[in-house]
């Protein structure tokens, strides 16, 4: 087999016999359904690296480094089996070596590509179970017959199509005893005048299981066959003792048995597994959708230049500082900034609520009323209506609502968790509003009457909440995990839609960009980025050693920017695939103090929050200009 590579072609042996079986189309996939049988299956004869593949076959020749391969390779009477009617008609014209290609051929070519990883490991290729591909022919009928309709182009991954091989195996398990069974059943016409012509394999065996030993109870038997032919069969069980050996019918019949028990719970997980995909594709259908009208409005923008440039910020250094906090119980753990006004609001240890108008350098007003320190707050603007939404260790999520003089007063304390709330985040389009806790709860809240709407508990007791976001543009939350996952879910049904692993340690802080393209996740292990699009991994950022935590990651408004507070506070840049440090901001307490960080306005200045309770703005000097 000649395959293409992602660096080149590769020659790989196999057993050609196999593509000429009658079912072969419907099953040459499921040697590939697992690495370990794909290796058993092929075995890699040599790989040849191409800076350009596109010119190794083309329909006026082949390339001679390529062709000394397969020549190399092809013995005669062999056929070269190649990946499409292009490659084929150039080598078989070129090189006058007989080449196949065609459905079957396709479905092997199919389970090459998704186990590439495991046979060909010298590219390099960074392994991920995650990796989703398309469905091979012989797979998609295969859901089809048990019934699964799944969409044409869902893509699914190793662990799905691992089941699906299982699933298979199982049935060919079974029929393989199709003969054997089906030469017993003449013994039950003959002398029991009992006609099995309707009966499937695992009925038949279960039949011939009970007459060999009449006297042991099988469960499922009441639920096959009627009470009078259950009568009949241990009646007439003395009459087939020259007819029936009785140990090779209970082999046979276990074997069937275990293959039926494993392909049923196979399927259970794959229905689930398959019904999450299609609520993923559907959300990813919905996000795409809305990112493409996101970036026409975006080129449509008249200045899409406010936003601070990079040089611009890397000149960032602290221009005030603001003690807002008791001294006595020092802290500030939570931030927000007003999105329409120039006010910050810090949480704090002393279990007050700040807000602080920027431009004056004032604290317009402090807000009481927790017993314990405040962990989470976010600014609201629903109908005109100025809300601001503070969580506790003290169980409670309280809304507050702005009243005259500018001051707040507390319209709703929420008592939903039992134990202390880690995280709120707020969707002003769908005027909800979501608390996450360690009580391994999240529950969805209406903004405008504060009623709690859904409470939904984790699986798993060893789990709780520790971070949330939702999606700027999509019916979408993400949740990080103490156990280092990040869950996704659908906002509309309230399920589970996706579990993205990688992280070490909880995940206590995520922030997605404004497009909604990407997402940041922070832990022990650094600050992760993922492709919403493609709920995939695409890199990491670590700019701590793995002992010093991370408390804060946040986006600017543009997706240009990512800052990072753990150590001190550090804003990165996107290049292309990469990001790269363009400011460590100064004049910060020790070792593991930040503990929060937002961006101003178009970037115009940063926020910093740490366990010191002061409130550092870092930004240009007012005489230093924004453009050199």
């Amino acid at each position: 087999m000649l395959c293409e590579t992602s660096t080149g072609f590769a020659i790989f042996m196999y057993d050609g016999v196999r593509l000429l079986a009658e079912d072969a189309y419907q099953n040459v996939w499921v040697d590939f359904a697992d690495h370990t049988v794909a290796k058993k299956t092929v075995s890699l004869l040599q790989h040849l690296v191409f800076k350009d593949k596109a010119s190794a076959i083309k329909c006026n020749g082949v390339h001679d480094e390529l062709a000394t391969m397969i020549r190399k390779y092809i013995r005669p009477g062999q056929r070269l089996a190649v990946e499409n009617f292009g490659y084929k008609e150039a080598i078989q014209n070129i090189m006058k070596i007989s080449c196949m290609c065609g459905d079957t051929v396709e479905e092997l070519m199919w389970g090459l590509k998704v186990q590439m990883p495991y046979l060909l490991p010298d590219e390099n290729l960074e392994l991920n179970k995650e990796d989703r591909f398309p469905m091979s022919i012989g797979m998609k009928q295969l859901l089809h017959d048990y019934g699964f309709d799944c969409e044409p182009d869902l893509k699914v991954t190793r662990h799905i199509i691992n089941l699906a091989g299982v699933v298979r195996e199982c049935d060919r398990c079974v029929r393989r005893q199709d003969y054997t069974l089906r030469s017993a059943a003449d013994h039950l016409k003959r002398i029991s005048r009992i006609d099995t012509k309707e009966w499937d394999l695992m009925k038949l065996a279960t039949a011939l299981k009970m007459i060999c030993y009449p006297g042991e109870k099988i469960p499922a038997a009441p639920l096959l066959f009627p009470k009078g032919i259950l009568e009949k069969l241990r009646k007439d069980a003395p009459k087939y003792e020259s007819k029936l050996s009785k140990e090779p019918v209970l082999s046979l019949y276990n074997e069937m048995y275990q293959a039926r028990c494993i392909r049923s719970k196979k399927l259970e997980i794959l229905r689930h597994l398959l019904q999450q995909k299609e609520k993923v594709q559907e959300v990813i259908v919905q996000l795409t959708k809305c990112n493409e009208s996101l970036l026409a409005e975006c080129s449509k923008r008249q200045n899409p230049l406010t936003v601070a440039q990079a040089d611009v910020i890397g000149r960032y250094t602290c221009i005030s500082s603001h003690q807002l906090h008791r001294m006595n119980e020092p802290g500030i753990l939570s931030m927000d900034i007003h999105p329409s006004k120039d006010v910050v609001a810090t949480g704090g240890i002393d279990t007050n609520a700040v807000l602080f108008d920027r431009p004056s350098s004032q604290i317009l007003c402090t807000l009481t009323g927790h017993s314990k320190k405040i962990t989470t707050l976010k600014f609201v603007n629903v109908n005109g209506d100025e809300l601001f939404i503070t969580g506790s260790a003290d169980e409670t999520v309280r809304m507050w609502c702005v009243r005259d003089y500018g001051n707040y007063n507390c319209v709703y304390t929420l008592k939903d968790h039992t134990a202390e709330v880690a995280a709120v985040a707020v969707q002003e389009s769908e005027k909800c509003f979501v608390s996450v806790s360690k009580d391994n709860t999240w529950c969805l809240y209406d903004i405008l009457t504060g009623t709690c709407k859904s409470k939904v508990s984790v699986t798993s007791v060893q789990d709780c909440y520790r971070s949330a976001s939702f999606h700027p543009h999509g019916p979408l939350l993400g949740t990080g995990m103490a156990t280092a996952v990040v869950e996704f879910w659908d906002m509309r049904t309230k399920s589970l839609l996706a579990n993205l692993k990688g992280h070490r340690g909880p995940v206590t802080a995520m922030s997605f960009s404004g497009n909604g393209y990407l997402l940041a996740t922070a832990a022990r292990d650094g600050v992760r980025l993922w492709d919403i699009r493609r709920l995939k991994y695409l890199s990491i950022i670590s700019p701590y050693d793995s002992c010093a935590p991370i408390n804060a990651v946040e986006f600017d408004s543009s997706g240009s920017y990512l800052g990072i507070g753990g150590s001190d506070a550090r804003v990165y840049q996107a290049d292309k695939d990469k990001w790269n440090i363009i400011n460590t901001l100064s004049d910060l307490p020790g070792t593991g103090k930040v503990t929060s960080l937002k961006f101003g306005a178009d970037a115009k200045y940063i926020a910093v929050g740490s366990v010191d309770c002061n409130l550092r703005m870092f930004g240009l000097l007012a005489d230093e200009p924004m453009d050199i």
